[in-house]
């Protein structure tokens, strides 16, 4: 039997993980080539894949985690990294290709072996996109407040970890990762579980009729709001269309003053008029940049 270089090169990379990391079963790497549904190989960048275990989302990975990635037709993970690993359970993947928007999945059960190899064929086949405009904000309330451009009849799946840990993510709008619960069916999500000390790495994965779609890009927060949240000129631990009015009423209908006076200075230029009201509109609803406000 003959045996690709490239895989050859997987497995020595895989060896040094058998042999520091003791276990008491041999389950460890998986891995396979990708290819596109005309056999041509997905250039490195285009691959983006999500595997669970047991049945349920409660814990990912993504191709970015520790000892996951995709490179040049060759995609790998360990099983080892995963908290509920053993052979017999239970194992998902979902593949994408973002450039020609082919995908897969990959089903089976965890083998009682050191390397498994499964080759993936991707095909055209319908997904929900990724949202656009991910963003957040910590709020001084003790949460963090996440908000995205939501799409008609699409759920969002909300995950977690402590940045910068690059490990799994876990589920944290359904704790449990139940897969026939579809995620929130708006265009926010309040994280009610921070510290307002640590980092943290967020992600969002769309669920349209039982049908689930790349993964949104990492969206990494720092959970201390500070002493204000720049934007939130009404003081309501929120950025929202109240704030662009409160604004408003401030400069043009002799409102109350901001509370911080420089929450409301969001475009990064000293002064408060029309531009940082234009430049909040974006933001909020037209996925410009994140407010930017003097200390």
């Amino acid at each position: 039997m003959k045996i690709c270089a490239k895989t050859v090169f997987y497995l020595l990379i895989a060896l040094p993980a058998l042999f520091l990391c003791p276990s008491a079963h041999g389950q460890g790497s998986i891995f396979g080539t990708v290819t596109s549904s005309n056999l041509s190989v997905p250039d490195s960048g285009q691959i983006l894949f999500i595997g669970y275990l047991d049945g349920t989302d409660d814990e990912i990975h993504l191709e970015s985690c520790i000892g996951a990635g995709y490179d040049a037709g060759n995609w790998f993970d360990d099983f080892q990294n995963y908290l509920t690993e053993s052979p017999g359970n239970p194992y998902n993947y979902h593949f994408f290709n973002i450039a020609n928007l082919e995908a897969a999945g990959l089903s089976d059960l965890i083998p009682d072996n050191s390397f498994q190899q499964e080759n993936i064929q991707l095909e055209i086949i319908s997904w929900p996109p990724a949202p656009a405009g991910f963003a957040g904000e910590a709020r001084t309330d003790s949460t963090v407040y996440l908000h995205w451009t939501a799409s008609e009849n699409t759920s969002y799946r909300v995950y977690r970890r402590t940045a910068p840990s690059g490990g799994s993510f876990f589920r944290i709008d359904d704790p449990a990762g139940s897969l026939l619960n579809s995620g929130v069916s708006d265009s926010f999500y309040i994280d009610s579980l921070v510290d307002n000390i640590s980092n943290y790495d967020y992600v969002l994965i769309p669920v349209e009729s039982g049908v689930i779609g790349a993964h949104s890009a990492i969206l990494t927060l720092d959970s201390d709001p500070g002493l204000f949240i720049c934007g939130d000129s009404d003081h309501s631990s929120a950025l929202n269309l109240l704030d662009i009015l409160y604004v408003i009423n401030f400069l043009y209908k002799w409102g109350p003053e901001p509370d911080p006076f420089n929450s409301a200075d969001v475009d990064g230029r000293p002064g408060l008029n029309m531009l940082d009201i234009t430049y909040l509109i974006k933001y909020l609803y037209k996925q410009g940049p994140a407010p930017t406000c003097p200390e």
